[in-house]
C-alpha cells in the first residue's frame, strides 16, 4: 500500500525515499496491529521515536513524520479519520550554520580551474552561493535550462514546481569554462554537473556524492560546510548587504516568512551586538 500511496502523488524522489522510510516504522510499529490506528496511538509512537526520551528523531524530524503518516492515513481513509487530529509541538530549532562572505572568499580562492574537478567545483560552489538550490537541486540541474548568457538557471524544486535562479557574471563564466572541461569526459545525459569519481566518471552527480565533495571543501578551509551551508548564506549575506526580506524570499523560492526567519536568525542576532550596551570599564 505504500508503493501504491508513493506512486499516485507528486512528491520528489527524494520526498518518496524519506517517507518511505518513515512508512516501513510507522506500518512494522504501529499499523500492523490496528488497521486504523488512533490519534493517541500515533502521537505516542512518535513520542517513543523523540531524543528527548531515548529515541533518535529530533523534533523536525518527528513533524515531518506526523505530516507524512497522516497523508498516509488520509489516502487509506479519507479526510475525516480522527488521527489527522492529532498533533505535536513543533520546536524552534538551534542556530544553524551559514557560510559568511569570508568563508565565501577563502574557499573560491582554492580551486585550480584547470583542472576539471576544480572548474567543476568552483562552478558548483559559486551556483550554490547566487542561486540559493539545495543539493538536489544542483544535481537535477540540465545543461539546457541554464542561460549564461541572461544569468539564470531554472530546475524543478519542492513541490514540482520550476523556479528561477538568478546569477552574476563571473559564475557564468565560471559555468562555461566547467563546460568546456565537461565535454571531454563523455557525460552521460544533460545533467549541468557530473561525477569525476573514479568508475563514475560522466555520470549524474548525486546529492550524496555532492554532499562529500562539499565536506571536502570545508576541510580546505578549515571548517564545517554541507551544500545547505550556501543556502543559509544566500540570504544572511543578502540581507546583510541590504537586500529586503521580499526579495530575498523571492530569489531563494522561500514562500514563508517563519521559514525564512529560520535561515535569518544567526545575522539578525549577529547586527545585535553594535546595539548592546557597552560594559567597558
Amino acid at each position: 500500500m505504500i508503493n501504491e500511496f508513493l506512486a499516485t502523488s507528486s512528491y520528489t524522489r527524494a520526498t518518496k525515499r524519506t517517507y518511505t522510510q518513515i512508512l516501513e516504522v510507522f506500518t512494522l510499529e504501529v499499523n500492523h496491529s490496528a488497521s486504523e490506528p488512533t490519534a493517541a496511538q500515533l502521537v505516542a509512537w512518535l513520542d517513543g521515536h523523540d531524543k528527548e526520551v531515548g529515541g533518535n528523531w529530533g523534533n523536525a524530524r518527528i513533524n515531518l513524520a506526523l505530516a507524512c503518516v497522516q497523508s498516509y492515513i488520509r489516502s487509506l481513509y479519507g479526510s475525516n479519520h480522527p488521527a489527522l487530529n492529532a498533533k505535536v509541538k513543533r520546536h524552534q530549532g538551534k542556530l544553524q550554520r551559514a557560510i559568511t562572505q569570508a568563508q565565501l572568499d577563502a574557499l573560491l580562492s582554492t580551486f585550480d580551474t584547470l583542472t576539471p574537478k576544480g572548474s567543476r567545483d568552483l562552478a558548483m560552489a559559486s551556483l550554490m552561493s547566487q542561486a540559493a538550490f539545495r543539493a538536489s537541486e544542483v544535481c537535477r540541474l540540465r545543461q539546457e535550462h541554464v542561460d549564461t548568457e541572461h544569468f539564470t538557471a531554472q530546475v524543478l524544486v519542492k513541490g514540482s514546481q520550476w523556479r528561477v535562479g538568478v546569477f552574476g557574471e563571473e559564475t557564468s563564466q565560471y559555468i562555461e569554462l566547467w563546460k568546456r572541461h565537461r565535454e571531454l569526459l563523455n557525460p552521460q545525459g544533460g545533467r549541468l554537473f557530473v561525477s569525476l569519481k573514479n568508475g563514475y566518471v560522466g555520470k549524474p552527480l548525486t546529492p550524496e556524492g555532492l554532499n562529500q565533495i562539499v565536506r571536502g571543501w570545508g576541510k580546505r578551509i578549515n571548517i564545517k560546510l554541507s551544500p545547505h551551508d550556501f543556502r543559509r548564506g544566500f540570504a544572511t549575506i543578502g540581507g546583510e548587504n541590504g537586500a529586503p526580506d521580499t526579495l530575498l524570499m523571492y530569489g531563494g523560492g522561500w514562500h514563508d516568512q517563519n521559514a525564512f526567519n529560520r535561515y535569518t536568525r544567526t545575522s539578525r542576532l549577529a547586527s545585535l551586538r553594535k546595539y548592546l550596551p557597552s560594559v567597558k570599564r
